[in-house]
């Protein structure tokens, strides 16, 4: 009894552990997901029509997170290139929130350009605040980010 007794609290730790493991899994795997997603539509941009826009993107990242939270902040552009960072290109989400960072290349709000050949990069980063049953303190963000180019 006396060694269950000791044992049984490392091995809710480790099972408690295990658990969030797969949690945050889920988590890198849905944003990661989303990122994709919206950065291969918002490159939708084809010779007859101009790209969806930023506001599309938003609507398509928000959709596809709906199982993960509803509580996403669309969406923050940025001027450069990725690593997008916390605090300077984007507010670091709080626990249960999503925020969506995009970067449109040359083109204005993802909707392409004036050629229609033209090159263009687009990046989408999607960072969620995960809630870590405050294991860490609520420290943990976990991101996805998606990067396409564009034939605008």
């Amino acid at each position: 009894m006396v060694e269950f007794a000791v044992c049984l609290p490392i091995l809710i730790l480790l099972a408690a552990g295990v658990i969030e493991l797969g949690r945050a899994y889920s988590v890198g795997v849905a944003t990661s997901d989303a990122a994709n997603d919206g950065a291969r539509y918002v490159a939708g941009k084809t010779s007859t029509n101009n790209g969806p826009g930023v506001t599309n993107l938003c609507s398509l990242v928000t959709a596809d997170l709906a199982s993960l939270t509803s509580n996403v902040s669309c969406a923050t552009q940025v001027g450069h290139a990725p690593p997008f960072v916390a605090g300077t290109d984007y507010t670091k989400p709080a626990a249960g929130q999503a925020v969506v960072v995009v970067y449109c290349g040359t083109s204005a709000n993802c909707a392409g350009g004036l050629f229609s050949l033209y090159q263009s990069e687009v990046d989408v980063g999607v960072y969620y605040g995960f809630n870590d049953l405050n294991l860490f303190g609520g420290l943990i963000t976990i991101g996805g980010t998606g990067k396409d180019t564009s034939s605008w």
